[in-house]
């Protein structure tokens, strides 16, 4: 096949040199004819002429590399060659006309050839270029595009898109003033103050990233101003991947909608990342979840001598097996199916398998779904991390790092409540003098995680709406997954003992604002669609009212006792803690009113133990509705 293919190739560069070699003797006629005015006044009196030209042309064309360009991917640098082979070919004639004594050859003729045989040659290859490409674009429709970024990385991209057959790059954007109304290829560069311009005159509905090297907080900033209009944003590769040969231009892929956040990462420390994990046993529990496994993925690269997995959900864990080992990793994995309220199960692990140092993931965190399950959210939040403390402490493990949440601070919800306890045990087990460092990291809403907003208003816009939305003032702190993983890795590093280390989070993000750009970069406009002549181009947000336990405003810190760390982006908070007496206390009245299935008396303990949280008088728990109903004489249900 190979060889076939060589073969049609060379057809078709004798095909263009014989060509070539008509053209320029053709244009060697017309020239001679222009200037007597007659076809044919004495051309047979210097008729070698034209084979000379012919010949010292084409020669020449071949010797410049001409023939081995494809036509249909020629552009206006390939003109050189073709300059070159015809002022060569235009000098040769002269000389041999005047060598040959050749009177009646016009001497005004070589210019006009000169000029006749550039535009035929080179002006003919780019018409034959235009036209293939005009005749693929009526069939398939090539959607324009706007390319923001006029560097190398864009002017690259323009060239591979203009080759290409799906998109039809029709103008670059970009913030340097210098290169503003200039033109790149062919396609003129504006500022971003034209994009409604763009969207109007040239139907542009998608802009291609081509800033590869721009920081996260730029890529935010960038992405906020175009998420003002109802374009799709894709990207390409980063620089260095296309400089390396790792990855193609043409590999255009979705924008994250994570790039919003706009937050500008700090470089992890090295040492931090490596000292609680580089040799030692590591113990994630919740491995399976969103933050557990990101976490797992972390501590791998940490070169740990063993990680165990454990989690007590079949699929999760099944799911990150699988990733985990078809990745090649060589570190020793234990894959864990288990609860952490089963204590001796807990203990066997620890000892067993020498744990050193121990991530406590392991929490249900969807705040309506705990509200809904009052006995079982505390059970498994605050006695799974009372049971785990304990495992640690008998087994003398060197770190207890918990994975805690804004939600604890000043909880309206049982799932706050539960983890602010949650912290409680921890400081407490920290009093107890041992040698194993106890410390917490709390966090607010991490993006891609499951039940937080991004899967949820991506399926419903892809869904066609709505979009649906607690409130319009509604705002949340939000953090990358990885980014989280990484900061609790550090953070647990620096741990002396009992601290609670606070992530800085940024500004809080207004859910609205958010679900308005991620409708506009999905192309989509904000509107009911019942009320628009186009339904299909718009997305409608619905307003379903805080849930029970939900805040309309999160926090990160109780009080105003607030210190810095070595790392720019990790906080110490000092809040009240209660001593280990008065914890165990707790924990096994907790332990007893779960085993008794006393709602009342769960939440009447999780009251008074976290001042903050006040006890709801309308409850959705529907065993809790059931037990109420029965002391009232009423029905919650009907059968």
């Amino acid at each position: 096949m190979p060889e076939a293919n060589q073969h049609t190739d060379q057809q078709k560069r004798y095909v263009m040199m014989m060509a070539d070699a008509l053209i320029l003797a053709g244009a060697l006629w017309a020239a001679v004819a222009l200037r007597y005015g007659d076809v044919y006044k004495d051309v047979m009196a210097f008729w070698w002429l034209f084979p000379v030209a012919s010949i010292v042309g084409v020669l020449s064309f071949a010797k410049l590399g001409l023939y081995r360009a494809i036509v249909r991917y020629i552009g206006p640098s390939s003109m050189l060659p073709v300059i070159q082979g015809v002022t060569l070919a235009t000098v040769t004639v002269s000389m041999v006309a005047y060598v040959t004594g050749a009177e009646s050859f016009p001497r005004s003729a070589p210019m006009i050839y000169w000029f006749m045989s550039i535009m035929m040659i080179g002006g003919g290859r780019l018409v034959v270029r235009a036209y293939f490409y005009g005749l693929f674009n009526n069939y398939l429709q090539r959607e324009p595009v706007a390319i923001y970024g006029a560097g190398d990385s864009g002017a690259q991209l323009a060239i591979t898109l203009l080759n290409g057959t799906e998109y039809m790059p029709v103008a670059f954007i970009d913030d340097d003033r210098a290169l503003r109304r200039n033109t790149i290829h062919g396609i003129r560069v504006y500022d971003a103050g034209h994009l409604d311009r763009l969207v109007n005159e040239f139907g542009v509905r998608r802009i291609l990233l081509a800033i590869p090297s721009a920081t996260p907080e730029q890529r935010g900033r960038i992405l906020s101003h175009l998420s003002e209009l109802p374009i799709q944003i894709s990207t390409v590769p980063d620089i260095r991947e296309l400089i390396a040969g790792k990855a193609d231009v043409a590999q255009i892929e979705e924008i994250d909608i994570s790039d919003l956040l706009g937050r500008d990462m700090v470089p992890p420390d090295e040492e931090l990342l490596r000292l609680s994990i580089e040799g030692k046993s590591v113990l994630v529990t919740g491995a399976g979840g969103t933050i557990g496994s990101e976490l797992c993925r972390k501590i791998l690269q940490a070169d740990p001598r063993r990680l165990v997995l454990y989690d007590n959900s079949e699929f999760s864990l099944y799911s990150l097996e699988q990733e985990l080992l078809e990745s090649g990793i060589e570190t020793e994995l234990v894959f864990l199916l288990g609860s952490v309220l089963n204590k001796v199960h807990l203990a066997k692990v620890m000892d067993d398998f020498s744990v050193q140092t121990v991530y406590h993931a392991a929490a249900y965190k969807h705040v309506p779904m705990v509200e809904r399950n009052i006995i079982e959210g505390v059970r498994n939040n605050v006695l799974g991390t009372w049971y785990v403390a304990q495992a640690v402490r008998a087994s003398h493990a060197e770190r207890l790092v918990l994975i805690s949440t804004d939600k604890a601070v000043r909880a309206s919800s049982v799932m706050g409540a539960s983890k602010r306890l949650a912290e409680l045990i921890i400081q407490a087990f920290a009093t107890l003098g041992t040698d194993t460092r106890y410390c917490m990291v709390r966090f607010g809403n991490v993006l891609g995680s499951s039940g937080s907003i991004l899967p949820l208003f991506t399926r419903q816009i892809e869904q066609g709406g709505p979009v649906t939305i607690t409130h319009k003032d509604a705002d949340r702190f939000f953090m990358m997954t990885s980014e989280a993983a990484e900061l609790v890795i550090q953070a647990g590093a620096m741990a002396a003992g009992g601290e609670l280390f606070v992530l800085d989070m940024g500004e809080p993000v207004r859910i609205y604002d958010f679900a308005e750009k991620m409708i506009h970069l999905h192309g989509k406009r904000l509107g009911k669609p019942t009320e628009v002549d186009h339904p299909e181009d718009f997305i409608d947000v619905v307003y379903t009212g805080l849930r029970p336990g939900e805040k309309l405003r999160e926090e990160l810190i109780i009080g105003q006792q607030v210190t810095g760390t070595q790392h720019a982006k990790i906080m110490k908070a000092k809040e009240d803690h209660l001593d280990f007496e008065t914890i165990d206390t707790i924990c096994t009245r907790l332990k007893q009113a779960c085993e008794g299935d006393d709602y009342l008396n769960v939440k009447q303990i999780l009251e008074q133990v976290v001042p903050e949280y006040s006890l709801n008088d309308e409850t959705v728990d529907p065993i809790l509705k059931i037990e109420q109903s029965k002391r009232d004489n009423v029905t919650p249900f009907k059968s």
